[in-house]
Formats: C-alpha cells, sequence, structure tokens
C-alpha cells in the first residue's frame, strides 16, 4: 500500500510538472568581456605549448602570464563589485542575508570523503570501502553476547506489556504533525519535498487518518518508511580520518517522519504526564534549559561552600551517543513505565528492520543495522533520553549527584577533604562504569575534565582523579553546554570566549562596512537581533553584576559600537551608546537576569538595585491534556443572524483595562462589564471576554445554539495551538453548539459597538490576572531606560562625554548616527589640533588663528579657511540642528573630509 502511494505521488509530479525553459546558470557578474579575455587566455595558453622553438616558447610564455594576470584581475573585480552592489542592497527592515552567513562561517567548504581508519587501525582506499567503514562504525549490528543479562533482555524486550491500548489519533494531531514538516528540509529516499507531502494530506486527509490509525492499531511502522538516505558531514577541529569526525544525517520519507512525530509526541505525554523523566535532565525535554542545569550546579557549589566542603565537576560524555542506543533497553523501559501496548508495539516496529543507503560519487552502499537512532528522526532524543534516565536514577553516596544535558553527564562531588574527594570519584565513577556496560554504550574518556572547586574560592591544590585507568584532565576552566564555567565563577572566562566568537563575526562585518557598502544602520540592526543575543545569551547563569564583569561586557559591545559609528576609538564608550541609540550591554545582562528569576516564581528578585514586587508572572503549566482530546477551532468572517449572538470585546483605555461581552436573544440585550488589573494586557482582556462569555452561555443558555463575535483575530488564531492556560480555559469548555466569528472593529456594527462601550465603564476589579510576559518586559525596559538617563545625566560634567551631552542630553534607542563624520562632529574627537593637543599627538593650531579652542565647532561654523565650503550652514546654528537636517549634514560632512585630505594647509603645526 506504502509503496504504491508513493508511486502514485512520484507519477502525478512528474505528469503535472510544467516544461520550464532552462535557466541561465551564469553568475550576474559574468559579462561578454570576461568571456572573451578567457578566450584570449586559452589561445595565449595553446600558442604556448605548440611552441617549439626555445626563444619563441619565453615570448609567448611571457605573452601568456600577462593576459592570465589581466584575466585574473578582472575577474576578481567584478566579482567584489557584484559582493558590494549585494551588501548596499541590504537595508535595516531586511538585515539577514548571504553576507551575514559568509561572515558566520567564511570557510565552508562542500564535504569531500577522504580515506578512514578502520577499526584493525588500517587506512581504506576506496570510497566504497570508506563508505562500508563510516556505516559500520555510525549504524553498527547488534551482536550477540555472552553475558547473560543482555540475553535475557534481548529475549523478553519486544513482549508488549499490560497496559491499555492509547486512543486513535485525531485528524487535528495529523494536521499538526504535517503543518510542522519543514519545507527547507532536504526529501528521503521517495524524493517528496515537505510541500508536496503536505498538499496530499490536505487533498487525502481521511484516507491519511485512516492509514495512520490502522498502522497504530496493529503495531506497524511501514518498512518503506523505515530506510533512510546517509549524508556525512564534518565535526570542526576533529582529525578527518577519524570516522568520529564525521555526523552523519538521515535522510527519511516525509509520511514516515509525519507517523514518527505523532507516536513520539504521544510517547512523550505519557512520560512527562507520569513524572517519568528524570527532574535533571536539562536537554530535549520541553521547559528546561541549559541556563537551568549551569544555575542548579552552582547552587550545589554554593551549598558546599555553606557547609565549608570542596567540590569538583566532572564532565563526561558519550562516544557517539546516538549510534549507540540499544533497541532492547529502549524497549525494556517503555515496559517499565507502562508505555501504552499500541505505542510500545509502533516503537518496537519503528526499531526492527531499518535500513541505511550511502551514495557517493557512482558507489551505493546499502546495509540494515539494529543499534542506535536515525539523527535526523523526531523520535531519536527520546530514544536516547529513555536509555539517560537509567543513569540519572543511580543511587551515589553522599554529596555526590549527577545532572544531564542531552548526552553529556556533569558529576558532583563534595567532600571536606581532597582524599575523601578522590575516593567518592572514583566510587561514582566505578558505578556509571557499570551503567555503561549495561547499556552497551561507552564514555569517551579522553574528553573527561574535572574543574576543582574550594570551600572559600580557588582550590589551590586540586584532587587528581583517574577513570578506568586513565587520568582524568584537570581543568580551571570548563565549557558546559554553552557556558565557560571557571573555578572562581567569576564569568571572566566565559566573557573571553564569547569576545573571541563575537570579534570573527564582526571583523568581516567592519570589513563589508568599510568596502562594501554595508551601512551602519544595518549593522545596528545585526547587534541587537543577532551578536547581543549571543553575547546575553544564558546570562542568568553566568552574571554576577561584579565590576569586572560589567567592564569587560561592555568592552565586548564598544567593538560593535565603533563599528557601526565610524568613530575614532577614543570616543567614550558612554558616549557611544548614546550616538548609536544601544543600550548597555551591562544593564540588558541584568534585564535578562530578572526576567528569568520572575519566570521561574524566585523570590527577592532585584533589577538595577531595586527589589521587584508585585504580581506574579504568567507562566504557562501544562495541563497534560491527552494529544487525541485536543480539539480543533475553527472560527470564519462570516456574520451571520441567529437567535443568540454574543459580542466580546476587550479595551484599555488611560491605563485602566476592561472587558465585556454584549448579549443579543431576539429583541433583548444585555452587557456584562469586568475589571482587569491595570497590568494586564488588552490580549488577556480580549480572551477574558470571551472565557466569561462562554461561562455565561453554559450558565444560562448551555442547548442553545450561539454565535460568538469578536474583532481580535489574535484570540481566535491562539486558539488553534494553545500555549497559555487561559487559552485552554477558553477550548475546555468551547463545544459544538459555539461558532466563533471574527468582525472588524469601529464599522458599525451594533453589538461590537455596545461591547466596546461597556468594555470601559466598569470601576471595580474583579478579574485577577498574573502579569503577562510582554508587559513584564516593557516595565524592565522603562525602568532600564530610566536608568540609562540617569547614569548619562551623571556623567554630564566629566570630559569625556560633556560635549557630546550638550548635543544629547537624552538617550533614545531610535537614534543611529553611523556616519564617521558626522559622529566626529558630535564627539569633538576627530582631526582637530585640540584632538591632538588632548591626546598628545602633535602640538598644532589652525593656521587662521582665530580660536584657541581649536575644535570642531570652530572648525564648522566659524573659521574662515573653509568659508568657500559653507552655504547653508552658519554661526546661527547649532551643530543638532545641523546634523538633523539632510542637507546641512552633507555640507558638514563635506567641511571635515576637506580637512581630512589637506590638513597640511589647514593645520599647523607649533614649536
Amino acid at each position: 500500500e506504502i509503496e504504491r502511494l508513493d508511486t502514485t505521488i512520484a507519477e502525478c509530479c512528474k505528469g503535472s510538472r510544467l516544461k520550464l525553459t532552462p535557466l541561465n546558470k551564469k553568475e550576474p557578474w559574468w559579462t561578454r568581456k570576461l568571456e572573451v579575455m578567457r578566450s584570449d587566455v586559452r589561445r595565449a595558453q595553446r600558442k604556448y605549448y605548440s611552441a617549439k622553438d626555445p626563444r619563441d616558447r619565453r615570448y609567448l610564455r611571457m605573452k601568456w602570464k600577462k593576459v592570465v594576470a589581466e584575466y585574473k584581475r578582472s575577474f576578481n573585480t567584478a566579482k567584489r563589485d557584484d559582493w558590494s552592489e549585494v551588501c548596499e542592497r541590504v537595508t535595516p527592515e531586511e538585515p539577514f542575508g548571504t553576507y551575514l552567513q559568509v561572515a558566520k562561517n567564511p570557510d565552508r567548504r562542500h564535504f569531500q570523503l577522504c580515506s578512514t581508519t578502520k577499526a584493525d587501525g588500517t587506512i581504506t582506499l576506496t570510497p566504497e570501502d570508506t563508505v562500508e567503514t563510516l556505516l559500520d562504525f555510525h549504524f553498527p549490528t547488534d551482536r550477540g553476547d555472552t553475558e547473560a543479562a543482555h540475553s535475557v533482555l534481548r529475549g523478553t524486550s519486544r513482549m508488549p506489556p499490560d497496559s491499555p491500548e492509547d486512543p486513535p489519533f485525531s485528524i487535528f494531531e495529523l494536521e499538526e504533525a504535517f503543518r510542522s514538516l519543514n519545507n527547507k528540509k532536504a526529501p528521503g529516499p521517495d524524493g517528496l519535498h515537505a510541500d508536496v507531502v503536505k498538499e496530499v494530506f490536505a487533498t487525502n486527509t481521511h484516507y491519511f487518518h485512516s492509514l495512520f490509525n490502522s498502522c497504530l492499531q496493529v503495531g506497524h511502522f511501514p518498512k518503506r518508511w523505515k530506510t533512510a538516505q546517509v549524508v556525512i558531514f564534518h565535526k570542526p577541529k576533529k582529525k578527518e580520518t577519524d570516522p568520529s569526525s564525521l555526523r552523519p544525517i538521515s535522510l527519511l520519507d516525509f509520511f514516515g517522519k509525519a507517523l514518527d512525530k505523532l507516536v513520539t509526541q504521544r510517547l512523550f505525554h505519557h512520560l512527562l504526564s507520569n513524572s517519568h523523566l528524570h527532574e535533571h535532565q536539562f536537554g530535549f525535554t520541553p521547559g528546561r534549559s541549559a541556563p537551568e542545569a549551569i544555575i542548579l550546579l552552582k547552587s550545589w557549589i554554593a551549598t558546599a561552600r555553606q557547609q565549608e566542603k570542596h567540590s569538583v565537576v566532572v564532565s563526561l560524555d558519550i562516544k557517539s551517543a546516538f549510534s549507540r542506543v540499544w533497541w532492547p533497553l529502549v524497549l525494556h523501559n517503555l515496559k517499565k513505565y507502562d508505555c501504552p501496548r499500541s505505542l510500545f508495539r509502533m516503537v518496537a516496529s519503528f526499531l526492527s528492520d531499518r535500513q541505511v543507503s550511502m551514495d557517493y560519487g557512482t558507489s551505493t552502499v546499502t546495509r540494515s543495522y539494529s543499534t542506535g537512532c536515525p539523527q535526523g528522526s523526531n523520535s531519536g532524543p527520546l530514544l536516547w533520553l529513555l536509555i539517560a534516565n537509567d543513569a540519572l536514577s543511580l543511587h551515589f553516596a553522599e554529596d555526590v549527584k549527577i545532572l544531564a544535558y542531552a548526552v553529556d553527564f556533569y558529576l558532583f562531588v563534595a567532600a571536606t577533604g581532597k582524599h575523601v574527594i578522590q575516593a567518592k570519584v572514583r566510587e561514582a565513577l566505578a558505578i556509571l562504569e557499570d551503567w555503561s556496560k549495561s547499556a552497551k554504550v561507552e564514555f569517551a574518556h579522553e574528553k573527561t575534565q574535572l574543574i576543582p572547586f574550594g570551600k572559600k574560592g580557588r582550590q589551590k591544590h586540586p584532587p587528581y582523579c583517574s577513570f578506568a585507568g586513565k587520568a582524568i584532565k584537570l581543568t580551571r576552566n570548563m565549557k558546559m553546554l554553552v557556558v565557560i564555567l571557571d573555578d572562581g565563577l567569576t564569568g571572566v572566562a566565559h566573557l573571553t570566549y564569547i569576545r573571541g566568537k563575537i570579534a570573527k563575526i564582526l571583523n568581516r562585518l567592519t570589513i563589508a562596512r568599510g568596502r562594501r557598502g554595508l551601512s551602519g544602520k544595518v549593522l545596528k540592526v545585526l547587534y541587537k537581533r543577532a551578536l547581543e543575543r549571543i553575547l546575553t545569551y544564558a546570562a542568568p547563569a553566568w552574571c554576577t553584576g561584579t565590576v569586572r564583569q560589567i567592564d569587560k561586557v561592555n568592552s565586548i559591545q564598544r567593538q560593535a559600537l565603533l563599528a557601526i559609528s565610524g568613530a575614532f576609538r577614543t570616543t567614550s564608550t558612554a558616549a557611544l551608546q548614546v550616538i548609536c541609540g544601544i543600550i548597555p550591554s551591562s544593564l540588558v545582562c541584568e534585564m535578562e537576569v530578572a526576567i528569568f528569576q520572575l519566570k521561574h516564581r524566585q523570590t527577592h528578585v532585584s533589577f538595577l538595585g531595586e527589589e521587584l514586587t508585585g504580581p506574579d508572572l504568567e507562566v504557562f503549566h501544562n495541563t497534560w491534556i491527552h494529544p487525541s482530546a485536543r480539539k480543533t477551532v475553527q472560527w470564519d468572517k462570516e456574520h451571520p443572524s441567529s437567535s443568540l449572538s454574543i459580542y466580546t470585546e476587550g479595551s484599555k483605555l488611560d491605563g485602566k483595562v476592561g472587558a465585556a461581552f454584549h448579549v443579543k436573544e431576539g429583541t433583548r440585550t444585555v452587557d456584562f462589564q469586568y475589571r482587569l488589573k491595570d497590568h494586564s494586557s488588552v490580549f488577556q482582556a480580549e480572551l477574558s471576554a470571551l472565557h466569561q462569555a462562554l461561562i455565561w452561555k453554559h450558565a444560562n443558555r448551555s442547548h442553545h445554539r450561539c454565535d460568538i463575535f469578536t474583532d481580535s483575530m489574535s484570540a481566535l488564531k491562539v486558539l488553534q495551538k494553545p500555549r497559555n492556560n487561559l487559552v485552554e480555559d477558553v477550548k475546555a469548555i468551547l463545544d459544538d453548539t459555539v461558532s466563533l466569528h471574527w468582525v472588524k472593529a469601529h464599522v458599525g456594527i451594533e453589538g461590537n459597538e455596545a461591547a466596546d462601550k461597556a468594555a470601559t465603564t466598569k470601576p471595580n476589579i474583579d478579574l485577577h490576572l498574573d502579569l503577562p510576559i510582554r508587559s513584564l518586559k516593557t516595565i524592565l525596559k522603562g525602568k532600564l531606560s530610566e536608568h540609562w538617563q540617569k547614569t548619562w545625566e551623571d556623567r554630564e560634567n566629566t570630559n569625556t562625554i560633556g560635549f557630546t551631552y550638550d548635543i544629547f542630553p537624552r538617550v533614545s534607542t531610535s537614534r543611529c548616527l553611523d556616519n564617521g563624520f558626522i559622529t566626529q562632529a558630535v564627539s569633538n574627537h576627530g582631526r582637530f589640533p585640540s584632538y591632538f593637543r588632548r591626546f598628545n599627538i602633535k602640538t598644532c593650531s589652525f593656521r587662521c588663528g582665530e580660536d584657541t579652542a581649536d575644535d570642531v565647532l570652530h572648525y564648522a561654523f566659524f573659521c574662515p579657511l573653509v568659508a568657500h565650503l559653507r552655504h547653508r550652514i552658519n554661526s546661527s546654528h547649532s551643530l543638532l540642528q545641523v546634523i538633523t537636517d539632510r542637507v546641512m549634514a552633507r555640507e558638514l560632512c563635506f567641511i571635515l573630509q576637506y580637512l581630512n585630505e589637506h590638513e597640511e594647509d589647514i593645520i599647523q603645526l607649533e614649536e
């Protein structure tokens, strides 16, 4: 059936494909002139090789080399000019493009297969041999062994448990699964892309609903969808001949991915709703993150220091973890967690008769495998979690704990003395080694590291430990997930790493700005949306707010500010932040920490020296509704007339938030009003009005047909994919007697206007909702701007920013001066005598001799040496008026550019 389906779809696609004219694959910069020059190079080369006389060969060789040089020069010039045009076309509205990818990864090359080391230590000699070696390594076969426990587990693992069947898939589940398929992903062996699969499903929804439920009922995962096409990628900084330096990605059919996703969602629901997954697993689980894992680890260290104990953290890495997932253990653990019988049979079928094939050149190798999970499938991470869960559930000695993030384990050990730590580490690692043998996985001992933490700071004489007879590498800085953890917990090592990471990208973007015409405004957008996110990522895990950290963070930001503004490097960071309209990064980090703490309902949250008090933050709490019980919410834009109509409305006026609904039943109308807390959003008000209307309807007209009208399209759309408890409350009481409709606001619809009027007149608060995350961010950003303004005013009289403060007394994030000459003018850091004298570069003055200040104001407004360049600028204008007027700003740039080009004529040295 599946083969017939794929064949039919492929034939339909082939028959309906339009015959397009061949596309011109030439690069846009390739011209007729270059084509002629290439012909000249080839002609000169042929003449040189065909010449016999040595004197002719010398002459023709010189001529050939000259033509080649001219061709290369023109070729590279054309490419550079085209690249400059690409950069110049970039706007702040659409800042992301190819140039950013080049800046992030300029050395990206196409994959090329090379010889690989075999298991016996020899090197492969042919592509076929290399492909077979790689497939043997990454897709191994579960070979029988002599251990009794493994044999018993293998023999009993596929017996289904005595658990209830899972409900059939709903059409809503299928729609969500197919909608989530990524159109940009490569197709599997059937060659059908995601957009084709989505279109096929949309036209045959009930067929696939029946097909997938039949698979669930009989516990069968179609074999055709278990065959994967393998593509290989190089891991950076790895030896190319090592098979582990290559990452295999399995390209699977999209139909199989959809079915796999449905089963995976059901399994996740079962495991998480019943708390089967360990709380110390922070990877591959919804609602958990890397910063949480690091914060937990730091809390263990802090507790140990309070008890005056030393501690160590040992990082452990599983060698080729996804390729070593043992199928019998996965099935055994599913039975242990009372997996529904039908889901168990689906997973057992999924983990059987799997095949992979790999093409390279003219070689194709296909083989079966019986260990590991395909990287590229939806269920791969879940299968690994089932293996790793056993390690997290192991029992260790006192003050020995373990946590995991995906495939990385972190062992924490605390004790009063060095020798006690060594003994505890040795015992814990022995337990983990026994687990690895039972799970048939292997630790990468060469990657195991240990970082010590003293009871009062750095540990001067750390313990040296070993694992499986090999010494564990002692380090003072350990990369834990995405954060560099140093033994002093200062965060400085992490910021040094981030500085290098940002500098690589920023340096290439700066080159594009200086040589290719990329504007500073585009750089500002890229900094805010990309580079600042890199800088502040996981801030709650490393940001402590020390002076050293603040200086380090602002120094990283300073490099971006110089690139955006084009200012002199002596310009102060505070002035650059105001000139570019970018909030200090240290303040942004502090805001990220405050938001994280409020999300996790921590007490005593401080922000900018002020303790935050008020309502709790709105946080989504999963109610664990079974995927099959989730409802499909339909709505339209029609306006039918019915015996019972309800119009809902939410509004915010003068800082007060209200909700209301207007009931129209025949000729009778009635309004219901509600008042929300002032911190509530309009979105919350719209949902509250809809919720209260449904409550009233079910209490008073439970069996009547009802049409509910709202002018909030966002409230209707969010009902289709809820991640909000208020939305789930609305969906819980929606039934078939209610029809939802969207109407346009303020167009004279009587019921909508009545609800709108009612929503603004309720005096007393009667609906208490938590603070939404967007409102929190708005409040914190307001406090942050106020603090930035106060800090700017406190520095008003300093020499570093006093000149800039007189021009911009108010800070603003909408400001961005990206012209280097304008920046010189507002900072007074340019090629002016006052600047040269201030920084002891040289003693000089303007040749006009009319002003002793010799700064930018004299040169721009009064100096007679450049009077011929002034047409609009005069002494009655302020510098702010000049730079905000487009014509005068251009004139000021010409004047400052003239100074750079004729400095010797304008500035004289003093003896």
